[in-house]
């Protein structure tokens, strides 16, 4: 059976997101800072009346701050049971892929090794990341495994 995937763009490379954790796609217009946070978290933003933490996807990645501009795409995932945004660059595509994931088996690069652990073959051409929100919410976890 095929599992659905968003793919999304971050940093330059393209990355894939399990459907089953996608809410929506949102643009952000105005962040609320937070003092005294993970530098991963941009702030807080509202939605349909909730509150929601606002991730900077590229910090983790890159380890510097993304200027968030007006209207910003942020992905809304949902983690156990919270809904949290992550900020992306582009949202490409949502595609069904038969194949189980794969490990990572080479070095991508530290700050990518802490979003994801698996790769998806997409078009049997190209092997993009699936970032685990799990561990964007939370990079311990990347250390923890």
């Amino acid at each position: 059976m095929a599992s659905l995937y968003l793919l999304a763009r971050l940093a330059g490379r393209d990355i894939a997101i399990p459907a089953e954790h996608v809410e929506s796609v949102v643009r952000v217009s105005h962040v609320v800072p937070v003092p005294a946070v993970s530098p991963h978290i941009s702030g807080l933003f509202a939605l349909r009346s909730r509150v929601l933490t606002l991730v900077d996807c590229h910090w983790l990645v890159e380890g510097r701050k993304r200027q968030i501009e007006s209207e910003q795409l942020a992905i809304v995932v949902t983690i156990d049971g919270h809904l949290y945004g992550l900020l992306v660059d582009a949202v490409q595509d949502i595609i069904a892929i038969e194949d189980k994931p794969l490990p990572v088996t080479g070095n991508i690069g530290s700050g990518w090794d802490a979003i994801g652990n698996q790769m998806v073959s997409i078009a049997d051409t190209q092997l993009t990341l699936v970032l685990d929100a799990a561990r964007v919410v939370n990079p311990a976890l990347a250390n923890a495994a």
